[in-house]
């Protein structure tokens, strides 16, 4: 395992840090672990979350919201003072989608019409791309700001952590000038055709958007349109930065599992997606381990124990072991050497305070 000063190291070292993981591996857990040991140590850490089952508010025990808030860090167990402090926040993706409207929009006027379109509301609320768009824009916005030097990243379970991963640029496609013209054209032509044959070009032009919906739908949308052009332009060079940022050597990626099979398969999975996308996993947090015990301590421990419950203890302890022991190989086979890896103990209970988080973050 890793030495608390190689984990230190890290921390220090690191400018952005994105946490990746199945679904139920204390993913939250190892991101507010790490986030209050690296402000402990004295860095100014904002912790955001992207999980919308919301278990970061839980685990800190605070009511989150779209703007940092600090949470007051709690006394080592030595008595010694935070060097550091903490911000953390959840995601919200109507707020930073008003944001970045607001930042690339040519005028206030034009920002505030384009926040009052039916459209745009749809698309700020509901709509499942952006919101893995609207969590990168935020990110990209908390790594400029100069009160952090350390953002981690909290991610979706597995499968939403690569479709968030994968779509730094989700708008990058209107930027091109043929889809452009292809949805703006309409509204360009409309006042020298009729109807009738607005709606011939519409079939062509709009896959049947002017059928289906009439004139009016069709002028609204590629107004709307034309109104977010510049904005969309911002999106894009903002995702530009992202991929950029994303792939900075200031970046780690942290993997977290559990010691089970099935975590392995995942684990394992998942490290092997970030690599095809040139993302490099720099260490390995196994959460909900056994103690550590020798095969002597084990037989100790289980000497008492009847003949079924001491197969059951030795199978899960050899068990686990043997998946640890893929995890680490698996994942340092050619990716990376001299990856980091922590391994945490089960507490038998989830923590829902700051004292007890810390008491945590600080003895791995």
């Amino acid at each position: 395992m890793t030495s608390p000063s190689e984990i230190d190291a890290l921390l220090e070292s690191k400018k952005i840090i994105v946490m990746v993981g199945a679904g139920g591996v204390g993913k939250t857990t190892a991101s507010a672990l790490l986030a209050i040991r690296a402000a402990m140590a004295g860095r100014r850490v904002a912790l955001l979350s992207i999980d919308p089952a919301k278990r970061l508010a839980s685990a800190l025990g605070l009511g989150l919201g779209h703007e940092m808030r600090p949470v007051a860090l709690m006394p080592a167990p030595d008595k010694s003072a935070p060097r550091g402090s903490l911000h953390a926040s959840m995601l919200d993706q109507k707020a930073v989608f008003d944001r970045m409207v607001r930042l690339h929009a040519p005028s206030e006027k034009i920002a505030e019409r384009i926040m009052r379109d039916p459209l745009y509301r749809a698309a700020s609320t509901n709509l499942s791309g952006p919101l893995e768009y609207m969590a990168l824009a935020r990110l990209q916005e908390l790594t400029q700001d100069k009160d952090f030097d350390l953002v981690i990243l909290d991610t979706p379970p597995d499968s939403h952590a690569l479709d968030f991963l994968k779509r730094p640029n989700i708008l990058a496609g209107f930027m091109e000038n043929r889809v452009m013209t292809w949805l703006i054209k309409p509204v360009l032509t409309m006042g020298k055709l009729g109807l009738g044959r607005l709606i011939g070009v519409g079939e062509k032009l709009a896959g049947g958007v002017a059928s289906l919906t009439g004139f009016s739908a069709l002028r609204s949308f590629g107004e709307f349109l034309l109104l977010m052009q510049e904005v969309i332009e911002g999106f894009h060079k903002t995702g530009e930065q992202v991929v950029a940022t994303l792939q900075d050597k200031k970046t780690a990626f942290i993997l977290v599992a559990v010691p089970t099979r099935a975590a392995e398969r995942s684990a394992v999975f998942l490290a092997d997606q970030l690599a095809e996308m040139d993302y490099r996993v720099d260490g390995l947090v196994i959460n909900r381990c056994l103690p550590v015990a020798s095969a002597t301590e084990l037989a100790n421990v289980t000497a008492s124990l009847p003949a079924a419950a001491r197969d059951f203890v030795n199978a899960r302890y050899f068990g686990e072991d043997k998946v640890i022991g893929n995890l680490i190989k698996n994942l340092s086979s050619s990716r990376k050497k001299n990856r980091l890896v922590v391994r945490i103990e089960d507490q038998g209970a989830d923590f829902h305070d700051i004292d007890g988080l810390t008491r945590l973050a600080l003895s791995f």
